[in-house]
């Protein structure tokens, strides 16, 4: 048996596995009128998501966009004939940037939706029209219906992809697996949560502080 390498760093570990429960925490405060506590985790997701962008430029080599980024064509011949690959496979490329598209839709729509209640309005609210804050509030619960269809594409593929071709889910919990390719020397991670605290505060002083005052 192949000894398995580290092939995911904690950041991207840690990422994909809190924005799965924040989206959790954010449908269930939307459904609950809990709109302080929903604000609350929408800027910690967005905090999260920014830095991830971040270290998908500057992190470990699995980590970057440009390591798993394909063309069409060669995501559709993967797709046909899946083999396990160490890192994302060119498949997963157009899911990731689908996802990461549609949560900052739904984080930015949400900055411009109004709260039944008026406590807890989108701080984009107050300086935009009114019509372009009913634009927003709409786009906010379909692209909800949409992010969700997303998800569960993401979720079955994810299992599929696991019992069939290789445990990808696995080793997105452990960030070990065999070495298909030659394995990276993977640096700390702690620039990605440098980031994440400085966005945190400067998102907290902007916006949390109002929101945990509502608490």
């Amino acid at each position: 048996m192949s000894q398995k390498v580290q092939i995911w760093d904690f950041a991207v570990r840690f990422f994909h596995w809190s924005q799965l429960l924040l989206l959790v925490g954010l449908w269930y405060t939307g459904e609950e009128g809990m709109m302080a506590q929903h604000q609350l985790l929408a800027y910690s997701l967005l905090a999260l998501i920014i830095a991830r962008l971040y270290w998908g430029v500057f992190g470990n080599k699995a980590a970057r966009f440009s390591t798993f980024a394909a063309t069409p064509a060669t995501a559709l011949r993967y797709f046909k004939r899946p083999v396990a690959v160490n890192g994302h496979n060119p498949a997963s490329f157009y899911m990731i940037v689908l996802l990461l598209a549609l949560v900052l839709l739904q984080l930015l729509t949400g900055m411009a939706t109004f709260d039944n209640s008026y406590i807890s309005d989108g701080p984009l609210v107050s300086v935009l029209p009114s019509s372009w804050v009913d634009i927003a509030s709409d786009w906010h619960k379909l692209n909800f219906d949409l992010l969700v269809i997303a998800l569960l594409v993401h979720i079955v593929a994810a299992i599929w992809h696991s019992i069939r071709v290789h445990n990808v889910i696995g080793t997105m919990l452990t960030g070990k697996d065999k070495a298909f390719d030659q394995p990276e020397l993977l640096r700390s991670s702690w620039p990605y949560f440098v980031v994440v605290a400085v966005l945190m505060l400067v998102l907290y002083f902007w916006q949390g502080h109002k929101l945990v005052a509502l608490l």
